[in-house]
């Protein structure tokens, strides 16, 4: 049932999500009314979307595994769905500030399409390495092998690398560079809140194999 609901809300917000952007991108005045009501509609489903996922599927009695702080893939989609709200409101009630001109260059569709292929690819790649062996990605789970081939011979973090690299390229993609500029408060929470955390627990793991891998590949890039 919690499955479902969480199903539900999501695709019930990136249905609000497409009307407030086909609106956005067409720039058609007739609905700017609604703009923050079709913005609230997108992003507070999200929200508590994300909230019902790590509340009831985090695991919590499972000890051997990182304590990052929840589902990496969800920091994306908070960062991303926090962005996309604070930008709204700004622009459509509070009107505090303006994004600088001299980023307009980046409301690119192409540049945001190419960065979002980038990271597709990098974030499949990634994951085959984990499927190769049969082994869960998600760092909420155990960890049976230390992965360092292919792709992980350039990153440590390939796939948190690639849901950045996502969310830069869909804000230049449609225009909304907050859900770029919040890439790097994803970085952040990433970096500080699951990296960290996963290299404490890898250590732990796998001693001085990881130590010895860790010493020869770099962190992020």
């Amino acid at each position: 049932m919690k499955k479902i609901i969480c199903i539900s809300l999501f695709f019930y917000s990136i249905y609000h999500y497409i009307l407030f952007f086909s609106w956005y991108l067409s720039h058609d005045q007739k609905i700017i009314e609604e703009a923050l009501n079709l913005s609230l509609l997108a992003s507070l489903p999200l929200f508590i979307m994300i909230f019902i996922t790590h509340t009831f599927f985090y695991p919590k009695n499972n000890n051997d595994h990182a304590k990052v702080i929840t589902f990496p893939p969800m920091i994306m989609l908070f960062s991303s769905n926090l962005a996309f709200l604070i930008g709204a409101l700004n622009q459509y009630y509070f009107q505090l500030y303006r994004l600088p001109n001299i980023l307009d260059f980046l409301r690119n569709p192409t540049i945001g399409l190419i960065f979002i292929i980038i990271s597709l690819i990098i974030i499949h790649l990634a994951i085959k390495e984990f499927n190769d062996i049969k082994e869960d990605p998600m760092p909420t789970t155990s960890s049976k092998n230390l992965i360092k081939n292919k792709i992980y011979t350039w990153t440590r973090n390939p796939m948190y690398l690639g849901l950045i690299i996502f969310q830069v390229g869909l804000g230049f993609a449609v225009s909304y560079l907050h859900i770029s500029i919040f890439g790097l408060f994803t970085f952040i929470v990433y970096h500080y809140f699951v990296v960290k955390r996963e290299e404490v627990y890898l250590e732990e793991k796998f001693g001085k194999d990881y130590l010895l891998y860790k010493k020869n590949v770099r962190r992020w890039l």
